[in-house]
């Protein structure tokens, strides 16, 4: 009597079939054991790694003088002007009043716009199409404080990072990053929002995105951070990248 395989096909094409069966079923076994052992894109604060990574958040950190004035994008348009104000209430420099918290001095996303901004750039401008990094500059330029823009395809991973951990340090500077969301994992095109700490160990830094109502805090690696700020603005035809904050 001949076995049910040689009934059927010869025996070396049954043993091939055999060995290409094991292959496919040992890469399927290692496969799940691959994704999940990669490293994620972002970071969010309230997971597991984010509750480690907010831990070491360092005393010098520019978190710490960011977070009581963290504001959120009153519309979905306006993460330049939010990440603008998060930083010019950081700092100690003179504020304007908003009729809505009369007598009190607090930048808004309303007061942002003086007569000499909205020369610049409109609210309605942005509310249509958001703002460009030369664009970042001049207005914050306009509020008393120095800006200084850095292309995003100027710098390499190296130099983003001697310039993020001293930047990130209490050593009056303050970071806001123009990136584009798809390259480090999320939803959407580009995004303005501040970044607040350096963390060594993981060689990342932490997003404060002021599009609170879509994504938590995140630390992104110095490596993502470095392809989303070098992507091309569409508006202005240039890369985005970093705009640098002070007094």
């Amino acid at each position: 009597m001949r076995s049910a395989a040689s009934c059927n096909q010869p025996f070396g094409v049954f043993v091939m079939n055999k060995l290409v069966r094991f292959i496919l079923l040992a890469v399927l076994a290692v496969a799940p054991f691959s994704l999940t052992a990669a490293e994620p894109a972002l970071v969010y604060w309230n997971s597991d790694a984010g509750k480690v990574l907010r831990a070491r958040i360092p005393p010098d950190a520019d978190y710490w003088q960011l977070s009581p004035w963290f504001a959120e994008q009153i519309n979905q348009t306006y993460c330049s002007v939010a990440s603008a104000i998060t930083v010019l209430n950081a700092m100690p420099i003179k504020k304007p009043v908003d009729p809505v918290y009369a007598p009190f001095a607090y930048f808004t996303q309303r007061n942002f716009f003086t007569p000499a901004v909205v020369k610049v750039i409109s609210p309605q401008t942005v509310l249509s199409q958001g703002m460009t990094r030369d664009e970042m500059v001049k207005t914050l330029s306009l509020q008393g404080v120095k800006a200084v823009s850095v292309a995003g395809d100027s710098i390499d991973e190296m130099a983003l990072r001697a310039l993020l951990q001293k930047a990130l340090g209490d050593d009056g500077q303050f970071v806001l990053a123009n990136y584009l969301r798809s390259a480090v994992g999320q939803e959407g095109g580009g995004h303005w929002s501040a970044l607040a700490s350096y963390d060594a160990q993981s060689d990342s830094v932490l997003i404060l995105d002021v599009a609170k109502y879509m994504y938590a805090p995140a630390w992104v690696s110095i490596s993502t951070l470095h392809k989303a700020i070098a992507t091309i603005d569409t508006t202005s035809n240039k890369a985005r990248g970093l705009v640098i904050v002070s007094e």
